[in-house]
């Protein structure tokens, strides 16, 4: 398994500075993880919570 990085798109806090919220996952290929967004209309969702992708990039160790 390979790792992705999930990238939302940047957005103002409360505190007006700029924010991306990004987490990693695990899956074969890119073709593995896009299809799972496009399945789910192109937000991760997860227990402690949810945003639209805007970028993926796989991690490399």
């Amino acid at each position: 398994m390979k790792k992705f990085e999930l990238y939302s798109a940047e957005f103002m806090n409360k505190c007006g500075k700029p924010k991306v919220v990004m987490n990693i996952i695990e899956a074969n290929n890119y073709a593995e993880v896009i299809q799972e967004l496009e399945s789910n209309a192109g937000w991760y969702t997860a227990d402690n919570g949810a945003f639209k992708v805007a970028y993926i990039e796989e991690v490399v160790e």
